[in-house]
């Protein structure tokens, strides 16, 4: 490793910062704007441009002319790219020094050390000081790097040192903008010349107060809320809408648990409104959402910015929130919120984490169905539970206590980064794992996708059949006989769920991808589409045979002791009606009704009304994610 020779020309820093897209490089921003706020590090190193194009993930050695340092930002989407970069580089240049920092870099980095011996050295937690602090070390003859905080290296035996953590920046950041400092208009030029439309990475904010288990977040960047500078911020906001951003991304933990938040909202929306950018902004809300929550989100979703707001429960059990230490709201606080933007006219999504410790198919399917008693009813998002290597639920301990089994697997067909999947504990077999996936994608098919919505609203609020009943006596069904246009549809996806558990070949997000004759009959639906989810093959196969399903319903509802009067008979044909085909994608519908459906569907609570009601339908806008 060379260190104590001092150059006439300053020592080269190259850095790779790739993601699953194009987003714009702000971490090596980050780290060189704090670095040349130093003469001596100015004096002596020069940071050439960032690798961040995908592109540029095969081959980064062949771009560098004689690197001193080379240095890595780790996550889950680019590591094995980043551990791959890094041992070429070393390969051919054996003097390079190779750090590494990001979440994804083990708080224990011995074992991590051992088994990469071409990374030298790992930074955990905030890198800008420790980065450096650690670039000024290398330039003494005898580098002395017990003083660098925050680090992780091999001694002159071999052993793996860890230097306390520290460095971290103050309450109140004060440090270069990256952006505002020009730092980052090469960035943005390499982009487009790419063919990428810009994408960037904001931040307001650093610290979370929650200790989620399942979440490295609070553990990335401690507990306690630190600022950026406020007048910076809007400064930002308005070079972005120079640039023309496509998409902010806004890496806070929990935006809008600042009250001056309001005006960091208002300050976007006003620009979208009057130049059209930035485009989209996609953030993590503040966990306890309140009031703030819902005009900020409100503001974005009504102005184009965001497809609407979302309400992040992870599960609906309360014994599973306390096993993963999730702090969330009483369920009628969840109500107010969810009538507050459907009074502004919002959509409400959640998020669920399917395989969290103490679940079962009992208290997941019940947690689901809770969410639409809520009134959360255009999206229910469920994610597979991973282990991140600085989550709680990622540790040893975690791991035994709840008996955890999990899976890796890849990302996508073709994919080199992995993930860790929570498949069975301690409450939760992997066939429980299987039905309890299977129960999602029935009811995020046919009620989040309107295949059923209407018909399980009107039969929960008349107290007919609620919608536990409704949903697992459906998905039981189809579990039962595969014959049935759902039944067909859930035994082809619990074969691949198996395929997925039992094979390494099966990615993670690609699993619906990775099988042809899946992929041929969605083709026609959204052609290109590469990531179909399991739940969307349902859907798919359901619009594929809509009218044979609602047969199939109509008797299903009979068997499960659901009288067909005129009424429900009506109601049946108002749900049909609202539903289109892709063949129909492009046509208006006009139907005559003997009930007010589309007042009593705005406020069920308010009654049917009787009376020749005209009603109109058209097709929804595609929303896939």
């Amino acid at each position: 490793m060379r260190t104590a020779t001092v150059n006439a020309a300053k020592r080269r820093i190259y850095m790779s910062a790739f993601s699953r897209s194009a987003y714009l490089p702000v971490v090596w921003g980050a780290l060189r704007s704090y670095a040349e706020t130093q003469p001596d590090l100015v004096e002596a190193y020069a940071f050439e441009e960032p690798f961040f194009l995908p592109e540029q993930a095969a081959d980064p050695a062949s771009r560098m002319d004689d690197p001193a340092v080379f240095a890595m930002s780790c996550y889950l989407w680019n590591f094995n790219k980043n551990m791959a970069a890094c041992r070429a580089v070393k390969e051919r240049f054996p003097d390079v020094v190779t750090v590494v920092g990001g979440p994804h870099v083990p708080d224990n980095a011995t074992e991590f050390l051992r088994t990469h011996p071409y990374v030298d050295f790992a930074v955990h937690k905030e890198g800008e000081a420790p980065f450096s602090e650690l670039l000024r070390a290398l330039l003494q003859d005898e580098p002395d790097f017990s003083s660098v905080p925050s680090l992780s290296w091999r001694d002159r035996d071999g052993k793996v040192r860890r230097n306390p953590l520290g460095g971290q920046l103050p309450r109140e950041i004060d440090v270069p903008s990256p952006w505002l400092t020009g730092l980052m208009d090469a960035s943005f030029d390499a982009a487009r010349a790419a063919g990428y439309k810009p994408t960037v990475l904001w931040e307001t904010n650093r610290g979370c107060p929650y200790s989620c288990t399942f979440c490295d977040w609070g553990s990335a960047n401690q507990s306690k809320i630190r600022k950026f500078d406020e007048d910076r911020l809007h400064a930002e906001i308005d070079f972005f809408t120079e640039q023309n951003v496509s998409a902010i991304l806004c890496a806070d933990a929990n935006f809008g648990i600042l009250p001056r938040d309001v005006g960091l909202a208002e300050h976007l929306v006003r620009n979208k409104q009057e130049t059209g950018f930035p485009g989209k902004f996609v953030t993590s809300y503040a966990k306890n959402a309140n009031d703030r929550i819902v005009q900020i989100s409100s503001m974005f979703a009504l102005n184009g910015m965001s497809n609407g707001t979302i309400l992040a429960m992870q599960s609906g059990t309360s014994d599973v929130l306390e096993q993963v230490k999730r702090s969330n709201m009483p369920a009628k606080n969840y109500e107010k919120l969810a009538e507050g933007f459907r009074e502004r006219g919002v959509e409400t999504y959640t998020e669920v984490i399917i395989g969290l410790p103490h679940e079962t198919p009992d208290t997941f399917a019940r947690g689901l169905c809770r969410m639409l008693e809520i009134g959360i009813h255009d999206d229910i998002m469920i994610y597979e539970c991973v282990l991140l290597p600085n989550a709680e639920m990622g540790s040893a301990a975690h791991r035994e206590q709840y008996a955890l089994e999990t899976i890796t697997r890849t990302y996508l067909p073709d994919d080199v980064e992995e993930v860790e999947v929570v498949v069975a504990h301690s409450t939760m077999t992997r066939e429980d794992w299987v039905r309890m996936y299977l129960f999602g994608a029935v009811l995020q098919a046919l009620h989040n996708r309107g295949i059923t919505r209407q018909l399980a609203i009107y039969l929960h609020h008349e107290g007919v059949l609620g919608y536990e009943d409704l949903y697992r006596s459906l998905a039981d069904a189809a579990l039962a006989d595969a014959g049935t246009v759902l039944g067909r549809a859930v035994e082809r996806a619990r074969a691949l769920l198996w395929t997925y558990l039992e094979s390494p070949a099966v990615p993670n997000e690609g699993k619906v991808a990775s099988q042809p004759d899946m992929m041929e009959k969605l083709e026609r639906w959204v052609p290109g589409k590469e990531s179909w989810l399991i739940y969307e093959w349902v859907w798919a196969c359901v619009q594929n045979e809509l009218d044979a399903f609602h047969a199939e319903l109509r008797d299903h509802l009979q068997d499960a002791g659901v009288k067909i009067d005129d009424r429900l008979e009506e109601l049946l044909r108002y749900q049909r009606a609202s539903v289109f085909t892709v063949a129909e994608s492009g046509t208006t519908r006009v139907e005559l009704f003997t009930h007010d459906w589309a007042g009593y569907f705005r406020s069920p609570a308010a009654g049917l009304n009787p009376g020749v009601h005209v009603t109109s339908f058209e097709p929804p806008a595609a929303r896939m994610r």
